[in-house]
């Protein structure tokens, strides 16, 4: 399940746990999670693990500002580009 992963790459690369505190719809930028270097990360990963492309409107967007967030992206993404094939 693409939440699933997200969550275990995320929790293991930047060293937290969603919980109570940080929960899949808290933004990773305001509690300090993600910063220009992790975000870009982020974005490396969708795009190798799901083959997601980002097109500037989503790069201007808050798309990728909370797990719940990025699952909805790649999770349409994903559908998205299986429909077009």
């Amino acid at each position: 399940m693409i939440k699933d992963e997200l969550k275990r790459y995320m929790e293991d690369r930047f060293l937290f746990a969603f919980d109570e505190e940080i929960t899949e719809d808290t933004d990773l930028f305001k509690a300090g999670i993600l910063d220009s270097f992790g975000y870009i990360e982020l974005m490396t990963h969708v795009e190798e693990t799901y083959g997601v492309k980002f097109g500037e409107e989503e790069l201007l967007s808050n798309v990728m500002v909370s797990l719940s967030s990025i699952t909805a992206f790649v999770t349409a993404a994903v559908r998205n580009t299986a429909g077009s094939r």
